[in-house]
């Protein structure tokens, strides 16, 4: 009798460690939407902001070898006139510049930044679905 007592017993323990194990892939099964969405969109994120990174990086040169060039006109210059003018083309163009980027960068961060909510809005209505489905399976 007490064989068949352990036997049972030993049984159920086996049990509750395959229940334990199965457990933690449920709940993994049922993220998975979740982190699916999170992957596709770290990666349409990591693309959008590589775009904006390359953008600076031409910007910040292009700026300066404008400050270079600055430095060779004032180095060219022999009035007080000419100085001023040197640094007023320079002002101005540097002022048209940045405007641009600015506007340039706002662009490229709307984009990426509607992307990201597409693919978030995406995953929820996904997960929803799924959810349903992993709640019938348990």
């Amino acid at each position: 009798m007490s064989s068949r007592n352990q036997a049972t017993h030993e049984g159920n323990a086996i049990e509750h460690i395959q229940n334990m194990f199965l457990t933690p892939a449920l709940t993994f099964s049922a993220w998975n939407p979740f982190l699916a969405a999170a992957l596709k969109g770290n990666a349409q994120a990591h693309e959008g902001l590589g775009t904006i990174a390359s953008e600076w990086q031409g910007f910040v040169a292009n700026r300066i070898q404008e400050d270079i060039a600055l430095m060779q006109r004032l180095t060219r210059c022999s009035s007080p006139n000419q100085i001023l003018d040197a640094y007023t083309g320079f002002w101005h163009k540097a002022a048209e510049d940045y405007g641009y980027e600015v506007t340039t960068l706002t662009k490229l961060m709307t984009g990426v930044t509607s992307k990201m909510v597409a693919a978030s809005q995406a995953a929820a209505g996904e997960a929803s679905k799924d959810q349903g489905h992993w709640q019938r399976a348990a």
